[in-house]
């Protein structure tokens, strides 16, 4: 076993009697963690088990409290009083040092891999794009590739349908328009056609649609070359629809056969540490004394060790904000014994001769 964290950790185990086996994984935060599994019998031979993880589910949480609406009390006005009052501060101080703050703006691009910008400049950009982490998510464990999935799970965005011999064919939801597919950028021969339903969802980057895609008839010509006699009985179709489908390994239909032996799946992990600004006046400039330091919270450390009589110290600059500071002090032990205290201290603003009023 390979878990795919920082730094990449390995293991190796063996299966009991009923074929189930435990990997004891180093902590690791983020959203989920990438396992690859490599699996073979006693003779060191690969051979593709099916293999699954258990997941733990966490235990429902249920609050039985009747929801009500209240105004916001005094402290919660106030608050907000102080929020807006403490935003015109910043936007004033950036317009009169760093030039004119614009409103919010919305940037919407993505990063295009070569496979995704070879389709889109040929075919178009896409109406809909659904990631293969999605797709993966939402596989069941009796699906059997990536169009039962697409079938059961995204019957809005696209139309699987079954032939005759049983073959599944997906198709964008616009009749009467065809629909070919293009995985990695390299068109897929009728031939291949079968093949696409039992893609594996973990080989999947991303499944995007192109309604009315642009150059279709020639894509129609290269797939389907016997159906592109130009004469008055058989001609191209003029528009149509491309479905793009991009893979892992970037090599087309022929290059997302699973390896024999390997499984690839996701852990879950912790979530990582929140991490607050915090300023650090060494060495103030002219300017540090004019920019507004208006932090709401001034102090955040989750690590702090005591000595061996239970002391400890830290230190931090306060913010630009007079009165009351309140301090929240939460411990643990060894053992697992849990302490909490507050305290609060006063911040008072100097005068210009440097004592306190």
């Amino acid at each position: 076993m390979m878990a795919q964290s920082k730094p990449p950790f390995f293991s190796t185990a063996t299966t009991d009697s009923l074929g189930r086996f435990r990997f004891l994984i180093d902590d690791a935060y983020g959203d989920q963690v990438g396992v690859v599994i490599q699996s073979a019998n006693k003779a060191n031979k690969k051979i593709q088990y099916i293999v699954t993880l258990d997941k733990k589910e966490p235990p429902p949480v249920v609050f039985n409290h009747a929801r009500s609406i209240q105004k916001p009390d005094s402290i919660v006005q106030a608050y907000i009083k102080e929020s807006i009052e403490h935003r015109k501060a910043e936007e004033a101080y950036r317009v009169a040092t760093e030039g004119r703050t614009l409103q919010e703006v919305i940037i919407k691009t993505r990063a295009l891999s070569p496979e995704q910008k070879l389709v889109t400049e040929k075919y178009g950009e896409p109406a809909i794009i659904i990631s293969g982490k999605e797709i993966q998510a939402r596989e069941k464990k009796w699906s059997f590739g990536l169009y039962s999935v697409l079938l059961f799970e995204y019957p809005q965005q696209v139309r699987v349908t079954r032939d005759t011999a049983g073959v599944l064919y997906a198709s964008v939801i616009n009749p009467p328009e065809p629909t070919l597919v293009v995985i990695d950028g390299i068109p897929v021969r009728d031939y291949e056609y079968p093949f696409i339903p039992s893609i594996p969802p973990r080989e999947v980057k991303s499944f995007e649609i192109i309604p009315y895609a642009k150059n279709f008839s020639s894509l129609y010509c290269e797939v389907r070359p016997q159906r592109c006699i130009r004469n008055f009985l058989n001609e191209p179709p003029p528009q149509g629809n491309v479905i793009a489908i991009y893979t892992h390994g970037g090599k087309g239909i022929a290059g997302v056969k699973p390896a024999i032996g390997i499984s690839q799946m996701v852990a879950p992990a912790f979530s990582p540490p929140r991490e607050f600004y915090a300023p650090r006046y060494e060495q103030l400039k002219p300017d540090d004394w004019k920019k507004p330091d208006l932090r709401q919270l001034v102090h955040w450390d989750p690590k702090i060790k005591t000595d061996s009589t239970g002391r400890s110290a830290v230190s931090f600059y306060n913010s630009d904000n007079t009165g009351t500071i309140k301090v929240v002090v939460e411990a643990i032990s060894e053992s697992g014994e849990i302490g909490y205290s507050e305290l609060h201290y006063d911040v008072r603003k100097r005068n210009l001769e440097g004592a306190l009023p």
